[in-house]
């Protein structure tokens, strides 16, 4: 026993030592920097990560940023409103140490072979992009030249520069995404239907399973996006994605991370009311399958909530503009039409006239109005609640748990709760809805 716990403590410090560690960024550019510019490192990994600020030290951009895990860092450079970028690849080095040559809008690092060729890369993904969107008239054999040149660029630079497997890994994957990403962005970027591009792009790429199945795959954003789509049209079941999923790809890394997403997809898109049962079920079956740890089963039945008759979400912290928590239940006995909003979002700030003009006008006074704001930063819903004149009840979910419980992706969203504080409509009327929803609601009892 005494050795399982001590086995245990050392996996536990080393996992913390591993987050604790951090690379030191010491940047020097080419020509030297002028006005106020800012300089930003970024950890390339697998899902979000911050970007630190450098600070300017005797002429040298200096900063201390955590380790990657990976390798590869994205540096940032912001200037007279224009924002260029590179990736470098610092393997597990504590202390990074280049200079920064700013030239044809593109950022160049050459101080390895790795970054060299990192840097020649993105520089081609910038001239393609800026080419695909600014001529127009561009004909499907000339799209075709620059969906093709992205591969194509790659190789030649991966064996001119001689790079080691884990940047010639990154930049294939990069070279993927990167044609993908032009592709789909041509029917925008050209101003046509996307009946008129001409060709396909399976004409050019090979089976994203082929080349997505790798370690690198995760550290771009549209990887996701692809190996969704290359899946069959006629699967839409959980169970038979994650089968497809694990036939197709090897790589532990993928899986996980497109299981991931899967999976969260399925949380944000299940109609909870029409068919609790029938989703937990495939997802205790999912969980047993591939060994999962039953987090997903817990944000499900989270969910709960959407379902017509379900109380008030529990745990759920609500707090005053003088930062007292109030409790749900202290509207009991009331229906409440809840308006799900936040300061920073317009058409949120729009319904405020409408809500303000129905509370005044309503004869009911079995109904009560209650706007939860799902603002991170208390003093911005203040100033706007001050803005906008707002009065009656207003609360603040501050960790967004209502909105995770609720299963919302956008607001501004509506709800109504009944006397005894269950969810009475899910995804009510909004409040510009005007004589619609004010006899809706005159005709609670």
């Amino acid at each position: 026993m005494k050795k399982t716990i001590s086995i245990l403590l050392f996996l536990l410090v080393s996992v913390l030592q591993l987050h604790a560690q951090r690379a030191r960024f010491e940047l020097s550019f080419t020509p030297a920097l002028e006005g106020e510019a800012k300089v930003y490192v970024q950890p390339r990994v697998d899902g979000e990560a911050k970007s630190t600020a450098l600070r300017l030290k005797d002429g040298l951009y200096v900063g201390n940023i955590p380790f990657s895990g990976t390798g590869f860092y994205d540096i940032v450079l912001v200037n007279n409103n224009t924002q260029l970028m590179t990736t470098v690849y610092a393997s597990d080095a504590k202390s990074v140490e280049c200079g920064v040559e700013v030239k044809d809008r593109a950022l160049f690092v050459s101080d390895t072979p790795d970054n060299r060729a990192l840097s020649a890369f993105n520089a081609t993904v910038a001239a393609n992009a800026r080419m695909l969107w600014t001529k127009p008239g561009m004909g499907s054999d000339e799209m075709k030249v620059l969906i093709a040149s992205y591969g194509n660029v790659a190789d030649s630079l991966i064996s001119a520069e001689k790079v080691s497997d884990p940047a010639s890994g990154f930049i294939k994957v990069w070279a993927y995404t990167a044609a993908y990403d032009a592709y789909a962005s041509i029917p925008r970027a050209q101003n046509i239907d996307a009946s008129e591009v001409g060709f396909g792009l399976d004409a050019l790429l090979q089976q994203d399973y082929k080349a997505l199945d790798n370690d690198y795959a995760p550290l771009f954003y549209s990887a996701y996006r692809i190996i969704a789509e290359g899946m069959p049209a006629d699967v839409e079941n959980l169970i038979d994605k994650l089968e497809i999923l694990h036939n197709r790809y090897r790589n532990e890394a993928v899986r996980k991370m497109a299981m991931s997403k899967f999976i969260s997809s399925f949380l944000s898109r299940h109609d909870y009311s029409a068919d609790y049962e029938g989703g937990l079920s495939i997802l205790e079956k999912v969980t047993e399958i591939y060994g999962l740890s039953d987090e997903y089963i817990n944000e499900y039945m989270k969910r709960k909530a959407t379902i017509v008759g379900s109380p008030f979400p529990s745990g759920v912290v609500l707090e005053d503009a003088d930062g007292n928590f109030v409790e749900f239940s202290s509207f009991k006995g009331k229906y409440v039409y809840v308006d799900l909003w936040a300061s920073w979002c317009g058409p949120c700030c729009k319904e405020v006239p409408h809500l303000q003009a129905l509370e005044k006008e309503l004869q009911n006074s079995d109904v009560v109005f209650l706007s939860i704001s799902t603002d991170i930063d208390k003093d911005a819903w203040k100033n706007k609640m001050s803005h906008l004149n707002m009065h009656g009840n207003q609360l603040r979910d501050r960790d967004n748990s209502l909105c995770n419980a609720l299963n919302v992706k956008g607001i501004p969203f509506f709800l109504i709760y009944d006397k005894e504080g269950r969810l009475h409509t899910y995804k009510a009327m909004r409040p510009s809805s005007g004589d619609v929803l004010k006899a809706f609601l005159e005709a609670l009892e």
